[in-house]
């Protein structure tokens, strides 16, 4: 399961209903469009991503401490699009709401799932 670490303090990064929904109407494309975001390590929508993934822990974080323990880690050379790939992929596409549509959308075309595993190894 994803972690991330906030002010110390690490935290498993879970969809619930809400988050979902709420990614949803951040993205032109719905839930498409944020499956496409995720895959493509979109730096604007990871935050996006991270905060909507901690709404389970009912701490009300605010995206802006979400943002903030980002840029620390991009400063310190921590967080590079590796990392962004595959924390997002991890929380969306293998989410079990997205994790079926993805697989449909990636049987099309064997070789680009086969090079996703690949970057978020």
């Amino acid at each position: 399961m994803a972690r991330f670490e906030i002010n110390g303090k690490d935290y498993e990064l879970k969809l619930t209903y809400a988050s979902v929904k709420h990614l949803d109407g951040l993205f032109e494309g719905g839930s498409l469009g944020v499956v496409g975001k995720a895959m493509s390590g979109d730096l604007n929508a990871f935050p996006h991503i991270v905060h909507a993934a901690l709404f389970h822990t009912g701490e009300n974080i605010a995206l802006k401490d979400v943002e903030a323990a980002i840029e620390k880690l991009f400063e310190a050379e921590q967080l590079d699009l590796d990392v962004v790939l595959k924390l997002s992929n991890e929380v969306i596409t293998e989410s079990f709401f997205y994790k079926k549509t993805v697989t449909k959308l990636m049987a099309k075309n064997p070789e680009a799932m086969k090079e996703l595993k690949e970057l978020v190894k």
